[in-house]
């Protein structure tokens, strides 16, 4: 066995591995997905129950603690969906301040945040879809890696097309995600590394190319 073969068979090695662990992530992430979609789903669905017992528990905990009413208890901030802002949730008698109050483009659904302006509950139910849409997407892009990587052990070829595509599809999926949640400059540093892995692949799959050529 030639120094090449040793070297692809420790590249095969290492993404076996690296295709295991990427199946794991991608379970678990899926499984956050549901579990968000489900919560955030429930606590809307659910909202005047349980901010009934986030009022109750609240006051409850001022008369044991002897606090004055005007003492905040929870505060969280800010949160967005799409179009719609939530800032400065703060909980007193589960009133929102006037700079937290969610807002909307959509007349209808300007209505409907108007008539749960106080919903805690509300809140973080549509904190927690968006959040299983981010996972959603990185679950996503999960599935690429692991897929790249197990096209590398079957057709030992770290530089064949598929893998190629599939590690750039990776790269700006993840990318997005940056910059859904990160911010749009870390969004920009993930495109660019995106755009380096790629030319540093391709100049591999040339080199590769040439070499089957000379062969």
């Amino acid at each position: 066995m030639n120094e090449e073969n040793i070297k692809l068979r420790r590249v095969q090695k290492s993404c076996k591995a690296a295709s295991i662990i990427s199946k794991i992530l991608f379970f678990c992430c899926m499984a956050g997905c549901g579990l968000a979609l489900i919560t955030g789903i429930v606590m809307i669905v659910n909202r005047e129950s349980i901010d009934r017992q986030i009022e109750e528990s609240a006051q409850q905990a001022k008369t044991e603690a002897k606090l004055p009413d005007e003492k905040v208890d929870i505060k969280m901030g800010p949160v967005t969906v799409a179009s719609v802002t939530a800032e400065d949730i703060e909980n007193g008698k589960l009133a929102t301040a006037v700079s937290g109050r969610m807002t909307s483009d959509i007349p209808q659904v300007q209505e409907f945040f108007n008539e749960n302006e106080n919903s805690l509950s509300l809140v973080y139910g549509l904190y927690c879809i968006t959040m299983s849409f981010m996972i959603g997407i990185l679950t996503f892009a999960l599935y690429f890696i692991h897929s790249a990587f197990a096209i590398i052990v079957k057709e030992g070829n770290p530089f064949a097309d598929r893998v190629i595509k599939r590690i750039l599809v990776s790269f700006i999926v993840i990318s997005v995600v940056l910059a859904g949640t990160a911010g749009l400059g870390f969004g920009v540093l993930g495109g660019f590394l995106a755009w380096v892995v790629y030319t540093i692949m391709d100049y591999g799959r040339t080199l590769k190319i040439q070499s089957d050529e000379t062969l």
